[in-house]
């Protein structure tokens, strides 16, 4: 932009800020409740408003309306352009309506008819939008809806009252506060200041009290993230819209706690292309960015969406301009457009997503008008989208930069039976990408449930056009065989019939059905079915079979809600990266009813009755809490429900005891009122407290909870209350709603994870599953016993009753319910005693949890006395592992249930003691349930531990036992983690900061992890140091062995108290994992730390994590009440294992997590290329462009490949980082490690191809890189260094920590073995050099044993082939962009000498006689010695006709004709253009030697005016020379000679060979045009000539046909030198196919038209003219999924230019003149053999278009692949029957071209052979032109016409060039054809044939003229070839 332009456009935007002009529209009440009176002073009240304002077309835009029973336009917003046209029109025009008032209606007129861009509403450009309502009285019909529909859109609503006008209404009408009613005795006209006041506000009073609210603590203290604004600036935003963008970014970033190790902010502004204002760490101080952001200019321009989203994942997230997402710090991206853009925004925001980046998308406009927003957004998008006005709330920003905390969900431990199915799409329409995310969903979802064979199972069915089974139900019994198999599924591609599949689903339940199991299946598709859905999905609801219909991007969500029955049980995600956002949802719905199964809650509902709530969303509120009620078990023992609501006082509704069924919480709920006063939300919570006691219905042993609704910021403390409320083990939840303030929402609820924030009211309904999935799985440390052996000992007296006794099995069960039932996880067993002990059931009995159940219900009590000690000595036998107990090597827990209601009797009491001891040295835990008359001291002296005794005085209280007993137990048990092996430290913080109460919480915290493992010397070691200023050792590794020792030193440890140096804590502790201390590391066993602080460290951490971590230590970080967690996450390097936690108290919540977590793994691979210069640069450019071939399929697969050495459950990632450096070290190129992205390593590469590198010691140092797992892998073309100094840099590598050094020699490498001498950690294999790494990667890499915690690794044998995979993504060329430009390339030659002159004067005056113009009597290039009188003549006209060129004057008085004269005057050059020249001698059995001998010579003649060319630059000749007969030879070769003496010197050492061979002057066409002219010079000015010598005639009439084809296809021009007349040579040469120049033929054209300095205006090269042919010709289109994308564009742009080639008939229908042409495709996806579907896709028949455009338009638009399956045979036999024999006045010839790719499928050959025979014999002409060399000989061949090769042409690639071939051997051969017959019969002789020359009249031949003028051949059976040389 010029400076005075700039200075102008920055002064419009100045002045614009200071003045604001807004629509506004006057909607009047004319109802006969205003009156006829009051009409008139409120026409005076607007005309006094209007009066006021500054009104014209740019500035205040004003509009009417009236209305009654409808509304009525006056004047619409720009009807009028002057404030004296808007009064005249109200003074005069406007009339009173009178009847009935409907404000509702006319609020809707309003909206539909005035706020629309097409009336002048300039709301798109951020104009304010104002409705002012004058009202008379209550409207008949409701208001809330169309009120709030119009202020959504973003209209302010003023409401003016008169008369009898409803103020509660108006309210509802109103933006609150514009609300304004004429009170008795007042008038109207004094309100019309107020209402111009408001008008006239300027809207940047608005965002200067934006920027001047008070920063939200949350959002200043917020821990960390990456976050860059991304800002629309184009045209559409407009100017006022970019300045509402710009206040929004000032708010944001003053509300955000900025700073390198907190917050960092990133901008960049986009239109046409992205433009980066600041990185993320261009800035680290808030106020430099403010003052940035008050300068920022608005441009304009188009919008480019998608180029911007990928302008920020590939240069702002990078490390390089300052992202730290490899750190672990959350990445966000906030989008600000209006949702319209010029490209596709799609792909580059699901990719966006992929990279690990939360997407906000912020409209500009309203989101109802910018839908396309949720295609930006991460889902879910209520959550992700929103538009500047509401960003604008303090409460928004604070709830959108809340940042997440881990959740607390392990999985569903709670559904422990259930049969569950995947039905996946494995359609084409799928990409690979998108196919791997929809494996990884089911992946995760497998890990969330308790999978066994009689629990929870899992099967997986893939489908497209048909389904199949990847796996059954019962095929695999754990979580890692089901992982395993589900990341072997290979996508199958096809249609979809989802129908179909579901049909398919009912069988597979059936097989595997099992009573009373949930049945589900889930169903994931990502577009609509091609069949019928409905009745299929009913079909199998009707079976109790519940479906999860999961819908992505394309899928139709109506379809969707069909499969599932219901929309609870509809999920639809715009991508298959949000697929994992979604799992916690469905398997919450697949939980809940378990999980609330039995349910006891006291639960009470606070809410917010302010005025600030409007009534609409009052009622929505109260809608939300009966969502609860239906949704709860209520009951006295089951949920008690209470209701209080608060404004500046609170209020009780009801207590927790007031209701007893759901109906009458219902009504009570409907019936409260809204109180409307102030927002007092602590006094509400002081209130509150006192509900959850016994006097008012409180349940002391109930888990309680506390759900806060408010909308606002409370007025008064919330922090205290709220804390004294938790502080009696009360659980808050707090949902704020738009202006709620979430730091206030944090301090009621205790910590993020427990607060909801949601936009609106509507989205309430959304928080109802999830809150009461919280209420129903509470964050207890124990929620199921998963592994034990429990053995129930029970007795009951003679006199207890079956009912009593009912309540000892009920115990039972519950204990059996709160266990995970399984061989591998709990067992039971059960004694029942009394003088004897009997055994109902071992503890191998039973596996299923139902069979335990049943064995108890069948328990009897058996009569006698109580001989407890010798039924506790017979159950200690019971454990033994001749009843099913585990041996102690696995460590399972075992306890004894002892259940009793009698003391001992007196003659086993003294064995008690014994028997009592003798379980405890057995290790087996006891406890103790005594009921009525059992002895409390026996039972605890049988227990030893007061906590495991219950006791009750009746059978009827056991059932108060039930949690109680079941949680101790559980904690009791083990978890399934607690027999592995490990190395375990705590590192503790006892620094000052922490008080003595939180240091014992943090000492109990770390026993109870002690607890939860087998503390043994084979099994888990624990350590601890503790460390304040100077770290201190507490506990070696090795130095205790049980975990009673462990806890009594732990609690002997003494507090430090001084300062926090943390970093310092981490390097001593890491020598405590030495061997010496205890550390097995060598041994392979898991190495974890465990730090905990609270409080922010004096020291750096990050480099004594880092060792840590590269030491194979995993570390968790806890922090305690930290608000920045950016230390944490550098400590532990990975967010998952970062907990951050409220206070000590909390630190039992996560105990279980630290224990189940295993990270995967990751090993690094960086990858490097050594290619140098002294390499020759065409081998090294080879080398190079193979590795672009090569490179990404080969790290891709290595990406892929799984685990072989492996037994841990974590997942091993592969990710690679590439490098380029200069010579100088100096990094060119240098990328994250991240997974395989071929988008990345294509721009490695390209860095790479222009840089010379070298394999020496700086190059193998500049790779390294402190990584835990690093290979390096580097591509080398040989050695650059000593091996000693390479050697010795690899060794300096390995002991810094490399884990490999991987070498791969490519192609032109000398010494492979080198490479062995300096790379190490390739395992078993390190003998064998590297050539390729597609089969060594994961066999022979040793980096893999620390991921699987091994010794060794094992291999096996290689497996069979799998089959093959499926199609590859598509990629529109449309959307391919222009590279960059290249470097400079070499100096050329030197160019040709200049045209001459202008002529000079005359010398003299004298008559010069020129010979006539050589005019070269012959049509073909055949020239006879006898015709010529010398060599010399014979020379020039060889000159001429073969296009050399050669100008020369002939000393020894050679003819040179007129032309020829003109051409060659001035220079002495020969030839001008560069030419490739070749000669083919005869050397055939007849040729003698005085021929050959003349050949030679003639040769040499010509060749010694030829100049050579020296190099391979494009001037001079180059020569070769071959020989033939029946074979063909080279003699000389075009690169062999460069000097003139030399080359004439082997020509006259050329004999003569005797041979038997005969002459086939075709062959050697066909030969030189494959062969000879296969490597030669490029350029456009380069000619190729064959000249070839002839002793006699060929017989061979049909190579010579093809070879002329061929000649013309690659321009070669041919020329025959004979001896003697050559028939078939002549006749081949007879039909002009070649390309002419105003009539004349091409060699007459090249000879003529080459004065390129005088060119004669004659002689204008032309693109050859379409010619005319009487054809009918249809192209059958190879549209497969066998096809890749790119070959069927190239086979569409061939069709599209052989139109070109031909004059395309203007009449179709009549006219015989021109071809017609059809277009048909092969096959469509729902084509299968043997059914009534088309097995074509019909473009257009030969009577739909009249020209060739039309034709190339629809090919280009409307053409696209089909993907089915390849059905050649089918489509031809279609093609024949609907296409030639339909299309009226059929064309003298008839022919199909066929275009193919692929083989046709196996069941459509036989059709193919029939059809194809059956074509020929009815007269069509078959072309084939192949793409690929997949396709059979036999197919071909069946495809096309006899003979095959001038029928056929078969592409091994689809180039420009090839396909250039094809276009040109097509036409030439639609041309040349001679007239062929297939003609059909038994036998010959029996009757006249009848041959048909493709339409022309018939002739009946006798036998003897076919047997004497034709050329019979046997195509095959009743069908012959008849080749008549029939010449038109």
């Amino acid at each position: 932009m010029p400076p005075l332009s700039l200075i102008c456009h920055t002064f419009s935007f100045s002045s614009a800020f200071t003045k604001h002009y807004a629509d506004i529209v006057f909607l009047v009440d004319s109802s006969v409740n205003m009156g006829s009176s009051s009409f008139e002073q409120i026409k005076n009240f607007i005309y006094q408003i209007v009066n006021q304002l500054d009104v014209g077309i740019d500035k205040y835009r004003v509009g009417l309306a009236q209305y009654s029973r409808e509304g009525h336009v006056e004047f619409l917003l720009n009807t009028y352009k002057s404030k004296e046209d808007v009064l005249t029109h109200i003074q005069g025009r406007v009339t009173f309506l009178g009847g009935p008032l409907q404000t509702g209606s006319a609020l809707e007129f309003l909206h539909k008819v005035f706020f629309k861009e097409e009336v002048g509403s300039r709301i798109s450009q951020g104009t304010p939008q104002f409705a002012v309502v004058i009202t008379s009285a209550k409207s008949k019909d409701d208001v809330a809806e169309a009120a709030e529909e119009l202020k959504e859109i973003g209209v302010k609503v003023i409401s003016v009252g008169v008369q009898n006008s409803d103020r509660e209404e108006m309210e509802v009408i109103a933006t609150s506060p514009l609300v304004y009613q004429v009170n008795g005795g007042q008038s109207i006209s004094q309100l019309h200041q107020d209402i111009t006041n408001v008008l006239e506000a300027p809207v940047q009073q608005q965002y200067d009290s934006a920027l001047d609210a008070k920063v939200p603590a949350v959002c200043s203290s917020a821990s960390v993230a990456d976050i860059v604004f991304l800002v629309d600036e184009s045209s559409r935003i407009g100017l006022r819209n970019f300045q509402l963008t710009r206040t929004f970014l000032l708010k944001i970033v003053n509300a955000l706690d900025i700073g390198p190790n907190n917050i960092r902010v990133g901008l960049v502004l986009y239109s046409d292309e992205p433009r980066l204002e600041f990185t993320l760490d261009t800035f680290e101080d808030k106020s430099d960015i403010l003052n940035y952001l008050k300068k920022l200019p608005y441009r304009g321009g188009r919008t480019y969406t998608g180029a911007a989203i990928d302008f920020l994942r590939k240069k702002v997230f990078t490390q390089e301009a300052g992202s730290r997402k490899n750190q672990g710090v959350q990445q966000l991206a906030v989008v600000i457009t209006d949702g319209q853009s010029f490209d596709d925004f799609v792909e580059p925001s699901s990719k966006l997503r992929h990279h690990g980046v939360a997407v906000y998308a912020v409209g500009t406009k309203n989101i109802s008008e910018s839908s396309q927003l949720d295609k930006i957004a991460s889902y879910p998008s209520r959550k992700h989208v929103t538009n500047l006005e509401s960003f604008l709330h303090t409460a928004v920003i604070e709830r959108y930069f809340t940042f997440p905390f881990v959740s607390s969900q392990l999985g569903c431990v709670d559904t422990e039976e259930a049969d569950i199915y995947f039905l996946i799409d494995g359609s084409g329409s799928i990409y690979p990408n998108d196919f791997q995310d929809m494996k990884v969903f089911m992946n995760e979802m497998i890990s969330m449930f308790q999978v066994s064979a009689n629990g929870v199972r899992f099967g997986v069915v893939q489908y497209e056009s048909t389904p199949q089974t990847e796996f059954m139900i019962s095929q695999y019994n754990s979580v890692k065989q089901l992982k395993e198999a589900v990341r072997d599924i290979q996508q199958l591609g096809g249609g979809t019939n989802t129908g179909d599949a579901l049909r398919y689903m009912k069988s597979l339940f059936a097989k595997a059905a099992r009573d009373s199991v949930p049945k589900l299946l889930i169903v994931i598709t990502d577009g609509e079915s091609q069949d019928q859905v409905t009745k299929a999905a009913e079909e199998l609801r009707q079976e109790g079979i519940v479906i999860y219909a999961i819908g992505v991007k394309n899928a139709v969500k109506k379809e969707l809600k069909d499969i599932a029955g219901t929309e609870d049980r509809m999920f639809f995600v715009n991508d298959f990266d949000s697929l994992k956002l979604i799992k916690h949802d469905i398997v919450q719905d697949i939980c809940s009813p378990d999980a609330c199964k039995n349910m006891k809650a006291d639960i009470i509902l606070l809410v917010d009755s302010s005025e600030s709530i409007r009534p609409v969303d009052f009622q929505k509120m109260k809608d939300f809490m009966q969502l609860i009620v239906n949704r709860s078990d209520i009951g006295a023992d089951k949920v008690q429900i209470g209701l209080l609501q608060f404004s500046s006082e609170p209020q009780e509704e009801f207590q927790l005891n007031r209701y007893g069924s759901k109906a009458d919480l219902r009504r009570a709920i409907s019936g409260i009122r809204q109180i409307k006063s102030g927002t007092m939300t602590g006094k509400a919570l002081t209130f509150a407290s006192s509900y959850f006691d016994e006097p008012k219905g409180g349940r002391p042993r109930v888990k309680q909870y506390l759900i806060v609704i408010t909308d606002g910021e409370a007025q008064d403390v919330v922090r205290e209350p709220a804390e004294t409320i938790r502080g009696k083990g009360i659980t808050i939840y707090a949902i704020g709603v738009l202006h709620a303030n979430n730091s206030q929402l944090v301090d009621i609820a205790g910590s993020q994870d427990k607060v909801f924030f949601e936009d609106n009211f509507d989205s309430l309904t959304f928080l109802e599953k999830e809150i009461l999935f919280e209420i129903c799985n509470p964050e207890d440390s124990c929620k199921r016993t998963e592994v034990a052996d429990i053995i129930f000992v029970v007795h009951g007296s003679r006199n207890v009753t079956d009912l009593q006794f009912q309540g000892i099995q009920r115990i039972m069960e519950a204990v059996v319910n709160d266990s995970l039932v399984g061989k591998d996880n709990v067992q039971f067993g059960a004694v029942v005693y009394s003088t004897n002990p009997q055994d109902h059931f071992s503890l191998n009995t039973y596996s299923a949890k139902s069979q335990v159940r049943e064995a108890i219900s069948n328990l009897t009590p058996m009569p006698g006395l109580t001989f407890t000690a010798r039924a506790l000595n017979f159950a200690r036998e019971r454990f033994g592992m001749a009843y099913g107990g585990r041996t102690s090597s696995l460590s399972v827990t075992r306890i004894l249930v002892l259940i009793t209601d009698q003391p001992t009797s007196p003659s086993d009491r003294p064995n008690l003691p014994a028997a009592a001891k003798s379980l405890k040295q057995d290790g087996i835990h006891v406890f103790a349930v005594g009921v009525d008359e059992a002895s409390r001291t026996e039972l605890e002296e049988i227990v030893g531990e007061r906590e495991r005794l219950f006791f009750v005085q009746s059978y009827n209280e056991l059932e108060s036992l039930h949690k109680n007993l079941t949680h101790t137990v559980c904690d009791e048990a083990k978890p399934a983690c607690g027999n592995q092996q490990a190395d375990l430290i705590f590192l503790i913080d006892g620094s000052l900061s922490i008080s003595a109460r939180n240091f014992s919480a943090m000492k109990t915290f770390t026993k109870e992890i002690v607890d939860s493992f087998i503390i043994a010397q084979d099994k888990v070691q624990v350590g601890v140091v503790q460390y304040s200023k100077d770290p201190q050792k507490e506990i070696y590794l090795n130095e205790f062995h049980s975990d009673t020792a462990i806890k009594e030193r732990i609690d002997s440890i003494v507090q430090l108290k001084t300062s926090t140096f943390t970093g310092k804590g981490l390097r001593f502790v890491k020598s405590f994992f030495e061997t010496a201390k205890g550390g097995r590391k060598k041994q392979g066993v898991l190495q974890s730390l465990v730090v905990i602080t609270n409080g922010q460290s004096n020291d750096v951490v990050d480099e004594a994590a880092i060792a840590l971590r590269n030491d194979g230590i995993h570390v968790f970080a806890i922090g305690l009440g930290i608000p920045n967690s950016f230390e944490l996450l550098r400590i532990a390097g990975d967010a998952r294992r970062v907990y951050v936690l409220e206070n000590f108290e909390v630190l039992k919540t996560i105990e279980r997590r630290i224990n189940n977590t295993s990270g995967d793994c990751n090993i690094d691979v960086s990858v490097g290329i050594d290619i140098s210069r002294r390499m020759k640069s065409i081998s090294a450019l080879n080398e190079k462009q193979k590795l672009q071939k090569y490179l990404p399929k080969l790290l891709h697969r290595m990406e892929s490949l799984t685990k072989i050495s492996c037994t841990v459950e974590s997942q091993i990632n592969i990710r690679f980082k590439y490098q380029v450096f200069a010579q100088n070290g100096q990094s060119l190129f240098d990328s994250d490690f991240e997974a395989y992205d071929e988008e990345i390593l294509q721009k490695f590469l390209v860095v790479q191809t222009i840089v010379d590198t070298y394999l020496n010691a700086d190059f193998l140092e500049s790779f390294w890189e402190k990584s835990l797992r690093l290979v390096l892998l580097v591509f080398t073309d040989g050695l650059d260094d000593t091996i000693e100094m390479l050697r010795t840099t690899a060794d300096s590598l390995r002991i810094k920590g490399l884990d490999a050094l991987l070498m791969v020699g490519l192609e032109n490498m000398q010494d492979l073995n080198e490479l062995q001498e300096i790379e190490f950690g390739r395992g078993f294999g390190y003998k064998q050099p590297l050539t390729s790494i597609s089969r060594i990667v994961l066999q022979e890499m040793v980096a893999e044993r620390k991921c699987c915690n091994v010794l060794a690794k094992c291999v096996g044998e290689h497996g069979f082939r799998g089959v093959t995979g499926p199609p590859g993504r598509k990629v529109s060329l449309q959307k391919c962009l222009l590279g960059e430009r290249g470097r400079m390339g070499f100096n050329g030659t030197q160019g040709e000498g200049g045209c001459p002159g202008i002529r000079g004067p005359k010398a003299s005056v004298r008559s010069i006689l020129y010979p006539p113009p050589f005019i070269f009597t012959f049509h073909i290039p055949i020239l006879h010695l006898e015709e010529f009188p010398s060599v010399h003549s014979l020379r020039t006209s060889l000159y001429k006709v073969s296009s050399l060129d050669c100008r020369n004057y002939d000393n020894i008085g050679l003819w040179i004709p007129f032309h020829t004269v003109r051409l060659f005057q001035g220079t002495a050059k020969c030839p001008v253009y560069p030419t490739e020249l070749v000669f083919a001698l005869d050397m055939s059995e007849d040729v003698t030697l005085a021929a050959f001998e003349r050949m030679r010579d003639i040769v040499i003649s010509l060749l010694r005016v030829i100049k050579l060319s020296e190099s391979n630059c494009p001037t001079g000749a180059r020569i070769s020379i071959v020989s033939y007969n029946t074979n063909t030879r080279y003699l000389i070769r075009f690169s062999e000679f460069q000097r003139h003496n030399l080359l004439l010197e082997a020509v006259q050492r050329i004999p003569l060979e005797r041979s038997s061979g005969r002459r086939n002057i075709g062959a050697a066409m066909r030969f030189i045009a494959r062969n000879v002219f296969k490597r030669v010079r490029q350029g456009v000015l380069v000619r190729k000539v064959a000249i070839f010598f002839t002793s006699g005639p060929s017989q061979d009439a049909t190579s010579i046909n093809t070879a002329v084809l061929e000649f013309g296809a690659l321009d070669i021009t041919p020329v025959v030198i004979a001896f003697s007349e050559v028939p078939n040579v002549r006749r081949a040469f007879s039909v002009s196919w070649l390309p002419t120049a105003n009539g004349k033929s091409h060699l007459q054209f090249n000879a003529s038209c080459l004065d390129k300095c005088k060119p004669d205006t004659n002689c204008e090269v032309t693109v050859p003219p379409p010619v005319m042919v009487n054809m009918d010709i249809t192209y059958v289109m190879d549209s497969s999924d066998s096809i890749d994308s790119d070959e069927f564009e190239r086979a569409k742009d061939f069709v599209s230019t052989m139109l070109d080639h031909f004059v395309i008939t203007s009449q179709p229908r009549g006219s015989d003149e021109g071809a017609r042409v059809a277009l048909v495709q092969q096959a469509p996806r729902s084509f299968i053999s043997n059914r009534n579907t088309s097995p074509v896709n019909k473009e257009f028949d030969l009577i739909t278009y009249s020209g060739k455009n039309l034709m190339k338009r629809h090919i280009q638009e409307s053409a696209h692949q089909l993907e089915g399956p390849s059905a050649i045979g089918h489509a031809l036999q279609w093609t024949i029957d609907n296409i030639f024999f339909k299309a009226p006045n059929p064309r003298q010839h008839r022919v199909i071209f066929t275009i193919l790719g692929s083989k046709t499928s196996s069941w459509d050959r036989q059709k193919l052979r029939e059809v194809s025979l059956k074509a020929k014999c009815q007269g069509f002409i078959m072309f084939t032109l192949a793409l690929g060399n997949d396709i059979t000989s036999s197919e071909l061949t069946e495809l096309s016409s006899f003979p095959a090769e001038q029928h056929l042409v078969q592409l091994g690639r689809v180039l420009k060039l090839e396909m250039a071939y094809a276009q040109k051997f097509s036409r030439a051969s639609y041309q040349a054809s001679d007239t062929r017959v297939y003609v059909s019969g038994p036998h010959l002789t029996t009757f006249p044939l009848f041959l048909s020359f493709y339409g022309e009249d018939v002739y009946p031949l006798s036998q003897k003229s076919i047997m004497h003028g034709l050329r019979i051949t046997q195509w095959a059976k009743h069908c012959y070839v008849v080749t008549l040389f029939y010449h038109p």
